[in-house]
């Protein structure tokens, strides 16, 4: 058995226009805890008091449930906003405005939404679980890694990229070169290839052993 990940649609790519200062986004179910956004919702609250940020979280959330209590409970309705049924390209052009992106999730099998950004060059602050280390590499190269669910963490994380357009840029590069060598459909079909060549090679030496 061979693992052949996912690849990433050709229209995934780093953006034309300049990114929206302060901008931070997030793709989620909003109201599964699974996806960590009470989390991010609390460490976006701690930055809100002393930076001019937002939050984008792309996702239809439940009317009146733990997303929006949890919002009204911080007093950050005005600067969070939820962004759903969007066309592929109004995903591409969102994910390529966002200064950050945050995936902060308490477990992942996978996330092509985490590959998909990287292919915007989008640099990531992301929780330590599941696959999600697995997709974005090192910790530090393409995104910084934080303990799933600690609030103070993904505060320092989201501030300390925030304040470093340096490093923003370096991190966005590194995800999209990742991408190019991994998750696009390109190197997909190469290793599919790979597979089926690695299995005619044994048939091949089976056969030839058993003529002899």
């Amino acid at each position: 058995m061979q693992v052949i990940l996912l690849g990433v649609d050709d229209n995934f790519v780093p953006p034309t226009q300049p990114r929206v200062p302060g901008r931070i986004m997030a793709m989620a179910s909003a109201d599964a805890p699974m996806k960590g956004i009470g989390t991010l919702l609390e460490a976006f609250a701690k930055l809100r008091v002393e930076r001019d940020v937002e939050l984008v979280l792309v996702t239809s959330p439940k009317r009146g449930g733990r997303t929006e209590k949890l919002i009204d409970k911080l007093g950050i309705a005005d600067s969070v906003r939820f962004a759903s049924g969007l066309t592929d390209d109004e995903l591409v052009a969102l994910m390529g405005s966002a200064e950050v992106a945050c995936v902060p999730s308490l477990y992942e099998g996978f996330s092509l939404p985490t590959a998909e950004l990287m292919a915007c060059a989008t640099p990531l602050v992301v929780s330590r679980a599941g696959a999600i280390p697995e997709v974005v590499g090192p910790d530090g190269e393409c995104a910084d890694q934080v303990t799933p669910g600690d609030v103070g963490e993904l505060y320092a994380a989201l501030e300390r990229m925030l304040d470093d357009p340096e490093r923003r840029a370096r991190m966005g590069a590194a995800g999209r070169r990742r991408v190019e060598e991994l998750f696009s459909w390109r190197a997909v079909a190469q290793k599919v290839a790979a597979a089926y060549q690695s299995v005619i090679d044994d048939f091949e030496e089976e056969r030839a052993r058993a003529d002899r």
